[in-house]
């Protein structure tokens, strides 16, 4: 799960007992009926076996049948247990404003996953996305990221920042954001009018490169944007998504089995 919902099982909620009562009575209907069935003689099934034909009236049948099963009650009350806690949280109706000055363009729709920021510089077409799912850059240049003794005990989110020129390549950043800076993790070169959208040589990793040149790399991204404020933004503002967008899908998830 992503941001928000790892934050907010710091305090995990509980089952209500009355749906763990639930739970545990239909469970134990089910094992009984297992058990008999178990014990029973239907290893030993004769040719002559018949099923029993039983009798009842329609009426019947209409007052016993049911438009969910006991398990899909518990689901129900399993969700909106969840929906409630994560309305009573602090982030489900947190608004994040954009601060004043903030060099780019939003473009984020409810119910979609990516995030992207754009902004021209010079000649050049900056693009920051979010993929709030997306842990590519956890696993890129593992030593870049250890590296930073607080990075296990912060919050971040992966970046994939695109600067591109005119004449076809870009650079392609994998960035991570933490409270109050950014930490590269790897470069590529890009060719976007090119099939395979990729030059073959990726360079080594960004950890190994000489500190003035990845000094230099910073600078760089930082004179088109990418400062301490706008990483502590993208946090506030992934975290405040992430929670509109799990009571949605909890929302859809009870929609689908109510009907």
């Amino acid at each position: 799960m992503a941001l928000y919902s790892a934050i907010r099982r710091a305090s995990n909620s509980t089952i209500p007992l009355a749906v763990r009562s639930v739970a545990t009575s239909a469970t134990s209907h089910f094992s009984a009926a297992t058990t008999a069935v178990e014990n029973s003689d239907c290893g030993r099934v004769s040719r002559s076996f018949s099923i029993p034909v039983l009798h009842y009236s329609t009426s019947a049948v209409k007052k016993k049948k049911s438009k969910h099963s006991s398990f899909d009650d518990i689901l129900l009350q399993i969700v909106n247990s969840e929906i409630n806690f994560s309305l009573d949280s602090d982030f489900h109706d947190c608004v994040v404003d954009i601060p004043d000055g903030f060099p780019f363009k939003v473009q984020d729709k409810a119910g979609e996953r990516v995030i992207v920021l754009t902004r021209d510089y010079g000649e050049e077409a900056i693009s920051i996305e979010i993929d709030m799912p997306n842990g590519r850059c956890e696993n890129a240049e593992d030593d870049a990221v250890n590296s930073e003794e607080e990075s296990e005990s912060q919050p971040s989110v992966p970046l994939s920042v695109t600067v591109s020129k005119e004449n076809g390549l870009a650079l392609e950043f994998d960035v991570r954001a933490f409270p109050n800076k950014i930490l590269i993790c790897g470069i590529s070169i890009k060719e976007l009018k090119s099939s395979s959208n990729q030059l073959d040589y990726r360079g080594p990793a960004f950890s190994l490169l000489n500190e003035s040149l990845q000094k230099s790399f910073y600078e760089y991204l930082e004179v088109r944007g990418l400062t301490g404020s706008t990483a502590n933004f993208l946090l506030e503002y992934v975290i405040s998504k992430d929670s509109k967008e799990y009571i949605r899908w909890l929302k859809t998830i009870k929609k689908f089995v109510e009907n």
